[in-house]
């Protein structure tokens, strides 16, 4: 089973998959403008960029990685699925990387 605190719990189980998966999309929206964002105040694209911008900036990205991991949370536990299954697919997807990286030297 999925690892999951119990207010988020709560809060998968009042919703369910259709609403809290359609906020998973809306999250992971921001999630992607949160981190063109960061990239375009930390590169400058040329121009100087006020440290304050780059905190705010990466404050936010650190708040869009929180709202996704949430709403990861609650949809693997309305869907039931378990971490072990996850972690298989994430070592394949691991190890394929490392062969690809190794192949290309």
């Amino acid at each position: 089973m999925c690892k999951i605190s119990e207010m988020n719990l709560e809060t998968a189980k009042y919703y369910g998959y259709e609403a809290q998966s359609n906020q998973l999309v809306e999250e992971c929206a921001e999630l992607i403008q949160a981190v063109n964002k960061y990239r375009r105040v930390e590169t400058g694209l040329g121009q100087p960029v006020a440290e304050d911008k780059k905190a705010i900036a990466r404050d936010n990205l650190v708040e869009e990685i929180a709202d996704v991991e949430l709403m990861l949370e609650q949809v693997k536990y309305l869907l039931q699925i378990p971490e072990d299954e996850l972690l298989a697919v994430k070592t394949f997807k691991v190890n394929r990387t490392r062969e690809r990286m190794e192949s290309s030297k």
